[in-house]
């Protein structure tokens, strides 16, 4: 089963610009020559380990797979969540240890900082610490600052291994 997480992601616009030239000439059937130069920009919406997360599902069971689909399909945000060995916060939270299926919910209201008492998630998960890679769904309302989001409903799906 493919799975294509509906992911926002985010990435940073990039510009370019080339010049090329070239002669060429063959034998007995013709010969040419030409140049051109150019100049191009672009920009687009990609990142590489929100790509990544289809990769790492591909080793889970069938139904991990499907309730990622469900959740990316509902509006929840996929992505890694980082903990220590026993699956517990490695950032400065505080929670229980997590396995797969775990589902965490803490009271309200979702603060429009990302301090303590909520649930982290982010698309650059080599920015953070800790021995074990999660996936998870950031559930209902989502809040992003640079390289995290957080939100008051968390879902485990799976772990990257």
């Amino acid at each position: 089963m493919e799975v294509t997480p509906a992911i926002k992601v985010r990435g940073a616009p990039s510009n370019g610009y080339g010049y090329g030239s070239g002669y060429g000439y063959g034998y007995g059937y013709g010969s040419g020559y030409g140049d051109g130069d150019g100049y191009g920009y672009g920009s687009g919406d990609g990142d590489y380990w929100a790509a990544t997360i289809t990769g790492f599902a591909a080793k889970w069971s069938d139904a991990q797979r499907r309730r990622m689909q469900e959740l990316a399909d509902a509006g929840a945000k996929i992505a890694f969540w980082r903990s220590d060995a026993s699956g517990s916060a490695a950032n400065g939270g505080c929670n229980a240890p997590v396995s797969i299926g775990t589902v965490e919910r803490v009271p309200g209201p979702l603060r429009s900082d990302c301090g303590q008492g909520q649930l982290h998630a982010t698309l650059l998960p080599h920015k953070w610490q800790g021995e074990r890679w999660w996936i998870v769904a950031l559930i209902g309302e989502v809040r992003e600052q640079d390289d995290k989001m957080w939100a008051l409903h968390r879902e485990v799906l799976g772990e990257c291994v």
